[in-house]
């Protein structure tokens, strides 16, 4: 009975040696770090590292940057850790990357647009944010509505601004961004949306309204859709362009050199007689006319395709 005992007690004792002695799992190092938090932590770095996994090793980089560690480093983090790591011969640094959501100067936009409004600002503008897009990140956790201003100076004019911006990190401490721009005035003014060909009547559906710096118009610029709709151009125009006056005109209805019926009244007499028309003109137009048979040439005002209405006067008379 007795040898009976001690032969249990001695398997069991080869049974811990054993345990004892069984190596764990090696630690593997991640090819391509990534984290999102504003820590490292044993697991973002190392594979298998079992409850160390949430151990803290140090503090990430900003979003959207890089943290490089070297041989020592990673061999010191190791042996702190009492990880079952060895590092290859070949491995000198690895690069542990900082997850972010890029954003660019043009997103700030709205914010520096609200600040604006909030010290006096009355009338559209659009607003321009000098500087560089390089860089520029929020942590995975955040967004735009969380950039806050620190600080906000517009100048007498409300042309110009500047601005320092509080960009979250993930941490207690956030980034501060030094931003300034302009604040340019802008009007909503009617272009056209398609290319319009010559002759071809503009309509309603033809028309959109866009937003465009109000010092770069003039008196000679369309600012109204009843000066566009059933008009023409002059020319073609590319559409999503601020329209002249003098790129505009009536579609022709009587066409230079076309044939015409020259009519006059006067009381109760009136007086037709063919004509040749001179120049080109639009509905309510008034253009030259040459009377065919006298040769005379009188100002007539279009009436329709083919008819012109001579102005009332002796000289118009005796022509006819």
């Amino acid at each position: 009975m007795r040898n009976c005992s001690t032969k249990i007690i001695t398997a069991l004792a080869f049974s811990t040696m054993l345990m004892t002695a069984a190596p764990a799992e090696a630690a593997e190092l991640k090819a391509a770090p990534m984290v999102d938090d504003a820590v490292i932590r044993l697991g973002d770095l190392f594979d298998d590292v079992g409850d160390k996994a949430a151990e803290i090793i140090m503090q990430a980089p900003a979003p959207g940057e890089a943290e490089k560690l070297n041989s020592y480093d990673l061999d010191r983090i190791a042996e702190d850790f009492g990880l079952d790591w060895e590092r290859p011969n070949y491995l000198r640094t690895v690069m542990i990357q900082r997850d972010g959501v890029a954003f660019s100067l043009t997103d700030l936009n709205d914010l520096v647009l609200d600040a604006a409004n909030q010290q006096g600002l009355t009338h559209d503008v659009e607003v321009t944010v000098y500087g560089s897009n390089r860089g520029l990140y929020l942590p995975t956790t955040a967004s735009l509505a969380d950039i806050e201003i620190e600080r906000f100076t517009l100048s007498d004019r409300m042309d110009r601004f500047s601005a320092t911006l509080l960009i979250p990190t993930g941490s207690a401490i956030p980034k501060k961004l030094k931003v300034n721009g302009t604040l340019q005035e802008v009007r909503l003014v009617p272009m056209l949306t398609r290319l319009i060909a010559p002759g071809e009547v503009i309509t309603a559906q033809d028309i959109a309204w866009n937003q465009y710096p109000a010092k770069r118009l003039n008196r000679n610029s369309v600012l109204d859709q009843q000066s566009l709709v059933g008009q023409t151009v002059r020319r073609p125009l590319q559409p999503g362009q601020p329209l002249r006056v003098n790129d505009i005109m009536a579609p022709v209805v009587v066409a230079k050199g076309s044939l015409v019926t020259m009519t006059i009244q006067s009381g109760a007499l009136s007086l037709s007689a063919s004509g040749r028309a001179l120049e080109n003109g639009g509905d309510g137009d008034t253009i030259r006319v040459m009377n065919i048979k006298s040769k005379q040439s009188v100002e007539a005002k279009v009436i329709s395709p083919g008819l012109v209405k001579v102005m009332s006067n002796s000289f118009a008379l005796a022509a006819l």
